[in-house]
């Protein structure tokens, strides 16, 4: 592990040292008087000096001019000291990383082109700023000022929110980096002394924008970039570096006095940020309380956030993604720094490495196409699915921190080395994930099955929806249930209203129970939604197992206090052509009506996706010939009902119309509702397809019988105790 970021501390080096040392490390050689006239101790911030170390090693000049009371000359060789200093390195830092997009909004930024910040791909209006229509950030150019307190139409909160992380400025550095035109330079300081003057420090957390800590944590991250990038540049003087640092040190520290109270994404991007800024700016007095403090907590919370099976507690794959790569880089931070081994839990590696094999399953095969970017991954819950070019970048770096481990060597390479991960039934218990697969391929089937295990109560802002017993389903290259996604975070009036009704029960393909035997077939933002969800996500695993036919998963969760769905899932698996079962019951003495929906794909001619009412199913007709045959049965009758069915790709409030369905049966108290769904793979052809319950259609716990004819041939399945 010792030489896998030898190119990335190289070029750090590199650019660290490419200015004349004489120049660097010269005195003034000046009468202080003479530069006190020419540079009033005024202009300097004095807290400065309350703030740095001035016993810290290489400040001797520093402390030095601060003892003769030249400000001034104080500051100036402080920053002649960090433009020399070698051996900090940040692995956010490195040489020619800009895009040709974040060229753009680093330019946008900027006043001449009206304080266009950018705050997210979800935030973008369409211009024509003289070379044609673009996608570009809105300006909050208000006369000659920022109007910080903008908000574009129809945003929700999360604009707000974001703004104040300040996500452009990274982007300025870079490209000052690469151009040296001092225009970004004047135009951090331009912007940042204004937000500072207009959003001075709180001592607490007063509300969720400017000083809410993760606005605070990833200003922080940026402008520890910004600083390394800026630092050699002419318009970077004593005085902004006493501006810089004084402000750097206030993050710091509110990030230290008021920790979060949740445990969840928020607090490991807070902490982690803290030991970032103990380590890069060792020369703070509250350095090491900084970085020790933020250690200590990454280590208690890294076995209460991680579950045992490897999945971040929030249940989203967005987010644990996002913050294997703040620890991917949090281990870089202490490996090239060449800190202690001991500041982190000899238990972290353990812990990264099983949250990476997450990732790695919840990757559809189309993952190893060729020439394609499709997207790899489910969305369930507050996630929406991954790119292949995403999903690449992040197996290298995993497969960096675990040189050994075949598996992510596999991924990384998509196939050039190492060893693919087995197609067995995965069990990810604690979370409630499983996944049947029978390949890695592209013409591979495979299907994820959500059944949520957590305890946190399911208001608007909770990244786990209220979804168990949902899945998705793909077969050779395409998904054809997926999850509805996220569409929107959220805030207040309408924006809300699409998040309830993406998260709400019934947009996903599981079961609710419900007083009407009809269906509400409101579109998102007509309302708020969610009167029919389920009550708990306490899911938990029933049976799992395999034959020579089959493998199979069992679940169950009691999503109302009276009525328990229990989806029973078959990957039957002869060698012409697998196909699933799915035995879904609702089991209670509830009453009301059990409604079982089914969601399809986004179907883009509107005509390859078929509802077959009268027969309770669906089947599709894509021209490919990559079809599925949908067909359900039940222990009593059903009625099928067409209902408004959306999916959303991302979290911009956008979505797309697709088929879905409902079927209801009648839940009479003490006697369960029982369907039975084949999903089976079709060119274009027209299956035979039967299914009954072989065990007198009574609910056995923790047992079911069941047979299913597919074209004359028979298949029994099920479980006993």
């Amino acid at each position: 592990m010792k030489n896998i970021f030898f190119i990335c501390v190289f070029s750090l080096i590199a650019f660290t040292g490419c200015t004349d040392d004489d120049e660097l490390y010269k005195n003034s050689g000046k009468d202080s008087a003479e530069e006190e006239t020419s540079f009033p101790n005024e202009e300097i911030d004095q807290r400065l000096f309350k703030v740095i170390n001035l016993d810290y090693p290489g400040l001797e000049q520093v402390k030095a001019w601060y003892e003769t009371g030249n400000y001034y000359s104080a500051s100036k060789a402080l920053l002649e000291y960090y433009r020399g200093r070698i051996g900090i390195i940040n692995p956010y830092v490195s040489l020619n990383s800009i895009t040709t997009q974040q060229a753009r909004y680093a330019e946008l930024a900027l006043a001449e082109n009206g304080y266009r910040f950018y705050i997210n791909a979800n935030y973008l209006e369409e211009k024509d700023l003289g070379n044609g229509k673009e996608k570009v950030p809105y300006s909050l150019k208000s006369g000659k000022e920022i109007n910080w307190e903008f908000i574009p139409k129809g945003a929700d909160d999360e604009y707000r929110k974001q703004l104040h992380r300040h996500n452009w400025i990274p982007f300025q550095a870079m490209a000052y980096q690469k151009t040296q035109d001092e225009i970004y330079m004047l135009g951090w300081k331009d912007v940042y002394s204004d937000w500072v003057s207009k959003f001075p420090k709180t001592e607490t957390v007063v509300d969720e924008f400017a000083w809410w800590q993760l606005q605070v944590s990833t200003r922080l991250m940026g402008q520890a970039q910004a600083f390394e990038y800026f630092k050699f540049s002419s318009n970077f003087t004593p005085q902004w570096l006493s501006f810089f640092l004084v402000h750097f040190a206030e993050h710091a520290d509110f990030l230290l006095k008021n920790r979060y109270p949740d445990e969840n994404n928020i607090l490991f991007s807070q902490i982690i940020s803290m030991v970032f800024a103990g380590t890069l700016f060792p020369e703070f007095k509250d350095a090491p309380q900084w970085q020790a403090e933020g250690c200590r907590i990454i280590n208690e919370q890294l076995e209460k956030q991680f579950l045992p099976d490897g999945m971040l507690s929030d249940l989203s794959l967005h987010y644990h993604i996002g913050i294997l790569d703040e620890l991917y880089n949090l281990k870089r931070l202490i490996q090239e720094n060449h800190l202690p081994e001991n500041l982190l839990t000899s238990k972290f590696d353990q812990i990264l490495e099983k949250a990476t094999e997450i990732v790695i399953h919840f990757t559809y095969p189309n993952y190893f196409e060729a020439g394609s970017n499709e997207y790899c991954t489910s969305a369930f819950n507050d996630s929406w699915m991954n790119t292949k070019n995403v999903l690449e970048k992040n197996f290298k770096k995993y497969a960096e921190m675990f040189p050994n481990n075949q598996e992510l060597a596999w991924m990384a390479t998509r196939g050039g080395q190492g060893h693919a991960p087995s197609a067995g039934i995965k069990v990810f218990e604690n979370s409630g994930h499983y996944i049947l697969r029978n390949g890695w391929d592209k013409t591979s089937t495979m299907l994820i099955h959500s059944n949520n295990y957590s305890n946190e109560k399911m208001d608007i802002w909770s990244h786990n929806q209220p979804d168990n017993g949902t899945f998705e389903l793909y077969h050779n290259g395409r998904n054809f249930f997926p999850d509805s996604g996220v569409s929107s975070y959220g805030g207040s009036g309408t924006p809300n209203n699409i998040r309830s009704w993406f998260r709400q029960t019934k947009s996903h393909n599981t079961m609710i129970l419900s007083d009407k035997e009809t269906e509400d077939n409101d579109e998102p933002n007509a309302k708020r939604y969610g009167d029919e969800d389920i009550k708990n996500t306490l899911g938990k695993l029933i049976r799992k197992g395999e034959t020579n036919q089959y493998q199979f998963v069992a679940t169950e969760n009691q999503g109302y206090a009276n009525f328990t769905h229990r989806r029973s899932i078959f990957f039957v698996t002869p060698k012409e052509k697998p196909f699933f079962v799915i035995v879904d019951e609702g089991i209670g003495n509830a009453t009301g009506f059990s409604k079982l929906y089914f969601h399809l794909c986004d179907d883009k001619t509107a005509e390859s996706v078929s509802l077959d009412i009268e027969n309770h199913g669906a089947h599709t007709t894509f021209s490919d010939n990559n079809n599925l045959f949908i067909r359900s049965f039940g222990n009593a009758d059903i009625t099928q009902n067409e209902v408004k069915g959306y999916i959303s790709y991302d979290t911009k409030g956008l979505f797309l119309p697709r088929k879905a369905y409902s079927l209801v049966m009648d839940k009479k108290e003490n006697s369960p509702v029982r369907y039975i769904t084949v999903i089976y793979p079709v060119a274009n052809e027209t299956p035979e397809i039967s299914a009954r319950f072989t065990d007198d259609e009574t609910f056995i716990e923790d047992a079911i019988k069941l047979e299913v004819t597919v074209n004359g041939q028979r298949y029994e399945l099920g479980y006993t105790k």
